[in-house]
């Protein structure tokens, strides 16, 4: 297949440049040759990642948007998997680069929801329909603080999220759950992630009853992560029925920090770094992502559970 090594098989091959790739060295491989960049690109774009977008968020924008691309019209849509973007990337060119890349099976958009009528629009497409989606709340919480009845609510029938499997909703204030009562009409959701960056109630429990009140009978997890102003606090006890399941068999607490909690049954809760788990939205897990620990930890706490009622 390659000029400069016709001996080699094309699997070891695929594997060198999956290596290469992976080491960040894409990019020179697919400047050899067309050929090799025929091969390479795929992988190159297969995860992209704008968390940090003013080179490669740039460059990507110019080339979705070029008229005069070499490259087939439905290169991004059918190659590239995964999307993660930052909320410091401008909206018009998010809304060019989601839309080429209308193939993607997990996005993390950590913008906000519906902040112009592109991006809503976008959003009432079906033909953009991840299975794992993260999605910040914070910019319509923050902008018309106190809510007012029906306005921004989070919009879960619009069709981005109707072939959802797992979702993730990053929100700022403890009422924001309120308006999520559309959650209920998505029958694929079987895992939910909610984040929250600063509010901390003492009624913490009735917040996840809350939110799981809101839920599909489908969803299995929730995975509800303790923001660092708990920490200092020693809030621990606040959430120890949650972890001891007495609140739901279906939830866990989360948290980030790498203080290890001495009470609350914290060997049923969900210990992440910010980094790994920003990692986990980007495709790049290293081992296990965090929706798969927080199924060891439910499962875990069921046999625990089992042999202490037996």
């Amino acid at each position: 297949m390659f000029a400069m090594c016709p001996d080699l098989p094309q699997d070891i091959a695929h594997i060198i440049f999956e290596r290469v790739v992976e080491a960040g060295d894409g990019p020179s491989c697919a400047q050899v040759s067309k050929q090799w960049q025929s091969f390479v690109e795929p992988m190159i774009y297969r995860n992209i990642d704008l968390l940090d977008p003013y080179f490669f968020g740039d460059l990507l924008h110019r080339t979705v948007s070029d008229p005069q691309t070499s490259k087939p019209a439905d290169f991004f849509a059918q190659h590239v998997k995964v999307l993660a973007i930052s909320t410091r990337y401008r909206q018009p060119e998010v809304v060019q680069i989601l839309r080429a890349c209308s193939g993607a099976r997990m996005v993390a958009n950590w913008m906000g929801l519906g902040e112009s009528d592109a991006m809503r629009e976008l959003f009432s497409s079906p033909h953009f329909s991840p299975s794992r989606y993260s999605v910040s709340a914070v910019a319509t919480e923050l902008s018309s603080w106190p809510l007012e009845p029906g306005a921004h609510r989070m919009d879960f029938s619009l069709p981005i999220f109707q072939n959802l499997t797992h979702l993730e909703i990053l929100c700022a204030t403890g009422e924001g759950c309120r308006y999520w009562n559309s959650l209920s009409s998505l029958s694929n959701l079987t895992h939910l992630s909610v984040y929250h960056f600063y509010f901390f109630s003492p009624n913490f429990v009735e917040v996840t009853k809350k939110i799981l009140r809101q839920c599909p009978k489908s969803l299995r997890i929730l995975v509800n992560w303790m923001p660092s102003l708990a920490y200092g606090r020693g809030d621990w006890d606040k959430v120890h029925a949650i972890n001891e399941g007495v609140v739901d068999p279906r939830a866990i607490i989360a948290y980030c920090n790498r203080i290890e909690p001495q009470t609350g049954h914290f060997e049923f809760a969900l210990r992440r770094s910010f980094a790994d788990r920003t990692r986990d939205w980007m495709g790049k897990t290293v081992g296990k992502d965090f929706w798969e620990l927080a199924e060891e930890i439910v499962e875990r706490r069921r046999e625990w559970l089992d042999k202490s009622q037996a």
